[in-house]
C-alpha cells in the first residue's frame, strides 16, 4: 500500500490534540471530610479499574478515528504487479474502426457510435497529464504528435465512416510508427472494432514482435449474429448498347446470416427511374442468381444503381454502376490496299457511326484518340511508328479491326501481332476450288439478333474461301475463333486485350479471296463489329473502394487538368499523368465514399465511374471476447489483453493502473466505525 499525496500525513499529528486533553484535562480529586472513613473504604477498586479502562479506551478509539481520516485523506491505494505510480504522463493512442460493418448494432446502437462514446469516456479517465492521439482504423496516424484530451475530444467528433480493409495485423505491426512521437515510456494502443472476420482479422498473427513497453487493449464491440443480405456482384451481360434496346443485367444475392430471408425486393435504377423490379427469397447461407432486363431511353454516359430492401444492416443495400449507350461514335478506317466494299459500308451505309476513311500513309497525321475504334484495311505493311501508335491506342481502351492485303509482309506484321501477344500469320495458301467457311460461333454477341434461329447452322449462309493466311493464335491471351474453315482454320479471331479488343481477318474481302463481301452476312457482321469495338471498355465501369486501379482516361487534351465530381455535385482534382494518348487517374489517396462520379474536363463529360463499398464489408461474422481471447493465446502475443465494453468497467480499470486500487472509502468507514464505538462508550455506565 502506498499513498497517493503522502503530504497529508502530516495531519498525523492532530492526534496530540486528544492525547494533551486526555492528560491535562484530569481534575485534581477534590478533599471532602467525611464524618466516617469507612464509607470511602467501600469504594471498590473494580470501578476505578474500569473507569481507567473506559478512559484510555476513549482515546484510542479517538486515536484511531482521527488516523483513519488523515489516511483517507492522503489518498491511499494498492499498487498491481509491484508497479511504482508514474507522475510523469501516459501515451495513449485509441484506434476506432471506422469501416462500414461498424454501422451494425446491437440493443446500444450502431457500433461505430458506441465506439465513439466509449472513448469519450475513456479519455475523461486519464489524468491531465496523459498525452493521447485518436485515429481511425482507415488512417492511421504515423508519425503524429500526442496532444491533450481536448483535442482528442474534437478530433473524435470529425471521424465518419469509410472503407477500409485494415487488419489487426497491421495495426500491431505499425505500433512503433504509432507511437514514434509519444513523449512518455508509459505506452498504451486501444483498439476499438466488431473484429469482423473478413477485415480485420482475415490476416493471421503469428509472427508478429510484439513492443513490450506497448500494452495494447482490445475492445470487442459486436455481441450478435447478424441477419444481412447483400448484393455481392454484377455484370451487363449485353456487350451490344443501344438507346431504346434492352439491356440484360445479371447480380447476385448473398444471404450471409442463419435465417432464410423472404421477399428481397430488388430494384434497378437509371438515370433517376426505376427500369427493372424483381421480388425473390434467399435462403439461409447461400447466393441467388437474378437476371434483369431493362431498356435505357437515352444515349451517352448513364448512371445507375441497384437497390435492395434489406434492414436493419442498410449500407450495403444500394450497388452503383455506370454504363455508355453510344449515339454516333467516331471510327478511323485506314486504307493500304482499298476494298470497295468495306469503303462503301463506312463512308455511305453505317450512318450510326462517324467514319473518317484515310490512305494508311496519313496515319501521322491523324490523332487516334479522338477515335472509339480504328479499321486498319488491306494492311500490307506496318511502319514500327504506326506499330506503337496502335498498340497505345489498344492499351488505352480502344478497339482494333485488322484485315490483311495482299503480299503481306509477314515479318512487320507478326512482330506487331507478336508484341500483342495474339499470334502470327504464315504465307498465304490458296484453294482452288473453296473451302466453306461455314464453322461459326453463333452464341457468340456479334451474331445476336442477326439469326432468327441462331441455333439452325443452315441459317448462316457461309462464304467460300479461296485464298487466306494461315494464323496460328497465341494460347497466353484470350480469344475466339468466330468464324472457322472447315479444316478448322480461323478466318475471324477475336483477341480480348483487356481493355482494348482487336479482330483479326485471315482474308481480305476481295473476288480472288472470297466472296463474304456479295454474301448477306457481310453488312451484319461488319455493324456488329463496329458496334462492339465503339463500346469495349465503356459497357460499364466500376470500382471497389480501398481496391483501386489506375483509370485511363482517352483524351486528345493533355494540357488541362481532368476533374471529378462526387455523388453530390462537389468537385477535385485527382492525382493523375499523361502517358501516350490518355490521362492516367490514381484514386489510392482520395477518401471516397460508394456511389456515381463523372469525370470531366474543361466543362465536357469524359466518363462516369462507380465506386462501391468491398463485399467483404458485408459479411459480418466477428470474433467475441471469448474468440479473442482464445487467438491471443494461440498466437502467444504478450501485451495484449481483452477488455469488456463496459465504459464504467474500463474507467475504473484505467484509473487503477494511473493510481492503483484506491482504499481511501474503506479508510472513511473505518473512521465512523470507530466514532460509533466511542459514542457506545462513552454511554456505556461502568458501575
Amino acid at each position: 500500500m502506498t499513498f497517493l499525496s503522502p503530504g497529508l500525513l502530516w495531519g498525523l499529528l492532530a492526534l496530540s490534540v486528544p492525547i494533551i486533553v486526555h492528560f491535562f484535562n484530569l481534575q485534581r480529586p477534590k478533599e471532602i471530610l467525611f464524618s466516617n472513613v469507612a464509607f470511602v473504604k467501600e469504594v471498590k477498586k473494580t470501578v476505578v479499574r474500569r473507569v481507567k479502562f473506559k478512559q484510555w479506551l476513549l482515546l484510542l478509539l479517538r486515536l484511531l478515528a482521527i488516523a483513519l481520516l488523515v489516511c483517507a485523506f492522503a489518498r491511499p491505494v494498492i499498487l498491481k504487479e509491484n508497479k511504482q505510480i508514474n507522475d510523469s504522463g501516459r501515451s495513449i493512442a485509441i484506434v476506432i474502426d471506422n469501416s462500414y460493418s461498424m454501422k451494425a448494432g446491437n440493443e446500444k446502437g450502431n457500433y461505430f457510435q458506441q465506439a465513439i462514446s466509449l472513448a469519450r469516456t475513456i479519455i475523461k479517465a486519464y489524468n491531465k497529464k496523459a498525452e493521447i492521439l485518436i485515429m481511425p482504423s482507415s488512417n492511421l496516424r504515423l508519425n503524429y504528435a500526442y496532444g491533450k484530451q481536448e483535442e482528442a475530444m474534437e478530433a473524435l467528433g470529425e471521424l465518419t465512416i469509410e472503407q477500409n480493409d485494415r487488419s489487426l495485423r497491421e495495426i500491431l505491426e505499425l505500433q512503433k510508427d504509432i507511437f514514434s512521437k509519444a513523449s512518455f515510456s508509459d505506452m498504451e494502443m486501444i483498439v476499438m472494432s466488431d473484429f469482423q472476420e473478413s477485415t480485420i482479422i482475415a490476416d493471421q498473427l503469428e509472427g508478429i514482435k510484439q513492443d513490450s513497453s506497448i500494452q495494447v487493449r482490445l475492445v470487442p464491440l459486436a455481441s450478435r449474429e447478424q441477419k444481412n443480405v447483400y448484393i455481392k456482384g454484377h455484370q451487363i451481360e449485353s456487350k451490344i448498347l443501344e438507346k431504346g434496346k434492352p439491356v440484360s443485367m445479371s447480380l447476385s444475392l448473398t444471404n450471409d446470416s442463419e435465417e432464410n430471408i423472404k421477399d428481397v425486393n430488388v430494384r434497378v435504377v437509371l438515370a433517376g427511374k426505376v427500369v427493372a423490379i424483381n421480388n425473390t427469397d434467399v435462403d439461409k447461407q447461400s447466393e441467388k442468381e437474378l437476371s434483369l432486363t431493362f431498356t435505357p431511353t437515352e444515349s451517352g454516359w448513364l448512371s445507375g444503381e441497384i437497390q435492395i430492401d434489406d434492414n436493419p444492416i442498410d449500407f450495403d443495400n444500394n450497388r452503383y454502376f455506370s454504363l455508355y449507350v453510344p449515339a454516333s461514335e467516331k471510327v478511323l478506317v485506314l486504307e493500304d490496299q482499298v476494298s470497295y466494299n468495306v469503303n462503301l459500308l463506312y463512308k455511305n451505309l453505317f450512318q450510326t457511326f462517324d467514319s473518317d476513311i484515310f490512305p494508311i500513309r496519313n496515319a501521322s497525321t491523324v490523332t487516334l484518340s479522338d477515335y472509339k475504334s480504328i479499321v486498319l484495311v488491306g494492311i500490307k505493311d506496318l511502319t514500327s511508328g504506326l506499330q506503337e501508335k496502335i498498340r497505345n491506342f489498344l492499351t488505352d481502351g480502344g478497339s482494333v479491326l485488322f484485315i490483311p492485303g495482299d503480299d503481306m509482309k509477314l515479318e512487320s506484321v507478326n512482330s506487331f501481332m507478336s508484341s500483342l501477344k495474339i499470334g502470327t500469320f504464315a504465307e498465304a495458301v490458296s484453294i482452288k476450288s473453296g473451302q466453306k467457311a461455314n464453322q461459326a460461333e453463333l452464341d457468340h454477341p456479334i451474331f445476336e439478333g442477326i439469326f432468327t434461329d441462331p441455333q439452325n447452322n443452315q441459317e448462316f449462309d457461309a462464304p467460300n474461301i479461296y485464298k487466306y493466311y494461315p494464323f496460328k493464335t497465341n494460347n497466353s491471351r484470350v480469344q475466339t475463333q468466330i468464324i472457322r474453315l472447315e479444316n478448322l482454320k480461323p478466318i475471324l479471331v477475336e483477341s480480348d486485350l483487356e481493355p482494348g479488343i482487336m479482330y483479326t481477318f485471315t482474308i481480305f474481302p476481295g473476288d480472288n479471296w472470297t466472296d463474304l463481301h456479295v454474301k448477306s452476312i457481310f453488312l451484319p457482321l461488319m455493324f456488329r463489329m463496329t458496334q462492339i469495338m465503339s463500346q469495349t471498355g465503356n459497357n460499364e465501369t466500376g470500382q471497389t473502394i480501398g481496391s483501386y486501379q489506375p483509370e485511363r482516361i482517352r483524351t486528345s487534351n493533355t494540357q488541362d487538368l481532368i476533374i471529378m465530381k462526387d455523388p453530390n455535385g462537389n468537385s477535385f482534382t485527382p492525382e493523375q499523368y499523361v502517358q501516350g494518348g490518355a490521362t492516367t487517374l490514381n484514386f489510392s489517396r482520395i477518401e471516397l465514399q460508394q456511389g456515381n462520379y463523372t469525370i470531366e474536363q474543361e466543362g465536357q463529360l469524359l466518363k462516369k465511374i462507380s465506386f462501391n463499398i468491398s463485399d467483404q464489408e458485408s459479411q459480418l461474422a466477428y470474433n467475441s471476447q471469448k474468440d479473442l481471447k482464445n487467438l491471443i493465446n494461440a498466437t502467444g502475443l504478450e501485451g495484449v489483453s481483452i477488455l469488456e465494453p463496459k465504459a464504467e468497467q474500463i474507467s475504473r480499470r484505467i484509473q487503477e493502473e494511473q493510481e492503483g486500487i484506491p482504499l481511501w472509502k474503506y479508510f472513511i468507514l473505518g473512521a465512523i466505525l470507530f466514532l460509533i464505538l466511542e459514542i457506545l462508550v462513552i454511554k456505556l455506565r461502568l458501575n
